[in-house]
């Protein structure tokens, strides 16, 4: 007698197979290759398939960014860099230079008690000494004094550069580019002491105008040797 047919059916295609089933065959014998197939079916459907992943590893993919995103978003924009300098255009070196030196005796002095005092004690003497030659006049006098004030003015405040005691301060060669003018209150401008050195001048030419009594040469002198003593105290002769 002719052994009966089994249908087998798998989730992906189903057909019919007739094929003879031995007589000593067993139920899970019969089994075993329908889970077989059936299994092997569902692993490649699921591999096969990008919907049917988990919805938590399709999360984890979409919140993690791509590299460009990342680098885009990563990078912060770097801020402008403002560097505040003093007028002068000194270079960092020689102003670090400056402030480590403390205060500077060569110019701290114009500012010390009695400084001002000097300038007009000065004055009448050597006006005392001029007066002294035989057969001087009061309107020469005045004349040599006042040019004598402003040649020793501009050579010591204008002419001479660097510090004359440098044996005993240690400054790096951080003044040797400036003047005393350029050094007194550590190069500000319009200080009370360079109003007053300012002042000097211009009131000893008015007196020597005066005694002079408005003489056309002796005018044009003293005129020509105050501006060439002021020039050198404006703040643009500075920059």
């Amino acid at each position: 007698m002719p052994s009966p047919a089994v249908a087998l059916v798998t989730p992906t295609r189903s057909r019919s197979v007739s094929q003879p089933i031995p007589e000593d065959a067993t139920l899970d014998t019969l089994a075993a290759p329908m889970l077989k197939s059936s299994r092997s079916v569902m692993i490649r459907s699921y591999s096969s398939n990008p919907h049917s992943r988990s919805p938590s590893l399709l999360q984890t993919n979409s919140k993690s960014p791509s590299p460009q995103v990342r680098g885009s978003k990563g990078r912060a924009r770097s801020s402008s860099l403002v560097t505040v300098t003093e007028v002068g255009g000194d270079d960092l070196n020689t102003v670090v230079d400056r402030l480590g030196v403390g205060n500077n005796e060569n110019a701290a002095w114009v500012n010390a008690p009695g400084a001002w005092l000097i300038h007009p004690v000065l004055i009448f003497c050597g006006k005392l000494l001029v007066d002294a030659i035989p057969g001087m006049t009061q309107d020469v006098s005045w004349t040599i004094v006042n040019l004598s004030y402003i040649t020793f003015s501009f050579i010591m405040f204008h002419h001479v550069t660097g510090l004359p005691f440098e044996s005993t301060m240690t400054t790096s060669g951080a003044y040797d580019d400036l003047t005393l003018w350029e050094q007194i209150d550590s190069g500000a401008q319009y200080t009370p002491a360079k109003k007053w050195l300012t002042s000097v001048p211009i009131g000893l030419f008015l007196i020597s105008t005066h005694y002079t009594r408005y003489d056309y040469v002796l005018f044009a002198l003293n005129f020509v040797a105050l501006i060439f003593v002021l020039f050198p105290k404006l703040p643009i002769v500075s920059l």
